[in-house]
């Protein structure tokens, strides 16, 4: 394992003290987390272990934090999963599997090597950020992923399988949209990164979705991303001859904390963004703006972070189509996908529908470690709601209209129907 440009060959224990030390300083969670004793990890990591078994390791100790996502220690060449799940009443449901992982929608996994889920996760707990089972789902997969067998039911038969890596890149597409009806225009958007993707949509589909009674965005699945790829679509939740000074978001401001290595980091991070082609103007801005920011910060530690809503949206005037705006909602919609639902939530003519979204933000606006093989993330930002003890850490943001999952989901999409009713 090299570290930053293979001058050292940095060892499994030297990889644990930096991640602690960084977690104890430079994590922006420091002032209200302190996670598990590190030593309870300390006297179980060697050079000499297995890389399996120093993951592990690993992400037992940061989840103690009880970060989702925006906590996180993994290779750098991550194996895509193949497959998506939820657990449900002490069974694992699969969502959507590529065919060569040998899992198939609907599967319910009851057994992963011969343990029933409820023995399995006693035995395997710490590894769990989460106590929410709606939250879980990236554990579970992990263990999934790594078994030697499940048993699972299909078609209400019990077969026991070896669940494969998957080879396939081939998914569903991340952006779409298509017409329901004359009145009702559909979008999907599984992330807020891939530049491109969007302004093609957005390109696609302005014109239907200025002139549609409803509109119905869905990002059940999002995977995050910058924060400025959505802003086009607020415009369209604007109230007739409205403008953004019109609407009180609920944003209680948010902190970051600057130290001299977070900093360092940073900027190597911000760097790289600004080196990629075909970056859009705003983003670009955006992240010349954040660099001088590091720079004038740099070593201060907790800094409070100015930034009125009047600065960064466009001055728009709402109309009067849409008529109605309704925004699915899901456990795997996070990060800027947390923040979308937000906001979108301000606004008189939206309804969010579905369950609560994954809720990462109290703590974000991370930095990477290269440790060559492996990659430690961690917040620099710390949400000041926080201190109200209105942190969405565990929580998400509620939808106005709260409908539970059920295996039900998986034979139609309860969602959209109760979509197209409000339509």
């Amino acid at each position: 394992m090299k570290k930053h440009g293979g001058e050292h060959l940095i060892t499994k224990i030297e990889i644990f003290e930096q991640v602690v030390a960084m977690m104890k300083q430079d994590s922006s969670t420091k002032k209200d987390l302190k996670g598990a004793d590190p030593d309870m990890y300390r006297r179980q990591i060697t050079n000499e272990m297995k890389d399996e078994d120093f993951l592990y390791q690993m992400r037992c100790y940061l989840a103690s934090f009880g970060i989702i996502s925006h906590v996180s220690f993994h290779p750098k060449h991550r194996q895509a999963l193949g497959f998506r799940l939820r657990k449900f009443e002490n069974r694992l449901y699969i969502l959507n599997a590529n065919p060569d992982t040998d899992l198939r929608v609907a599967d319910q996994i009851i057994l992963i090597d011969n343990q029933t889920i409820p023995a399995f996760y006693q035995v395997y707990r710490d590894y769990f950020v989460s106590e929410i089972e709606e939250r879980q789902y990236m554990e579970w997969a992990y263990f999934v992923a790594k078994s030697d067998t499940v048993t699972l039911l299909r078609n209400g038969q019990e077969q026991t399988i070896s669940v494969q890596e998957t080879k396939l890149t081939t998914h569903t597409p991340a952006f779409e949209y298509k017409q329901l009806s004359e009145e009702t225009l559909y979008l999907k958007m599984e992330n807020f990164f891939d530049e491109e993707a969007i302004a093609n949509l957005y390109q696609e589909s302005s014109s239907a979705i200025s002139t549609a009674k409803n509109v119905i965005v869905d990002v059940r699945v999002n995977h995050g991303g910058s924060d400025s790829l959505y802003f086009p679509l607020l415009q369209y939740a604007l109230s007739d001859g409205k403008s953004f000074k019109d609407v009180t978001f609920s944003d209680d401001g948010m902190e970051i904390l600057y130290t001299k290595r977070n900093v360092e980091l940073r900027l190597q991070d911000f760097q790289a963004m600004l080196r990629q082609e075909d970056i859009s103007p705003e983003t670009r801005n955006m992240l010349e703006q954040f660099i001088t920011e590091l720079a004038v910060n740099k070593d201060k530690g907790y800094v409070l972070y100015d930034q009125s809503d009047e600065a960064i949206l466009p001055d728009v005037t709402g109309q009067a189509k849409p008529e109605k705006l309704f925004i699915l909602s899901d456990v795997y919609c996070g990060s800027s996908g947390d923040n979308f639902v937000s906001m979108m939530k301000a606004f008189d003519k939206v309804t969010v529908i579905g369950r609560p979204t994954l809720g990462i933000l109290d703590y974000s606006n991370c930095c990477t470690v290269d440790f060559g093989d492996y990659e430690f993330v961690f917040p620099t930002s710390r949400s000041l709601a926080v201190d109200k003890g209105q942190g969405m850490n565990d929580k998400g943001v509620i939808p106005d209209i709260f409908i539970p999952w059920t295996p039900e989901h998986l034979e139609r999409d309860i969602d959209l129907e109760e979509c197209l009713k409000l339509c």
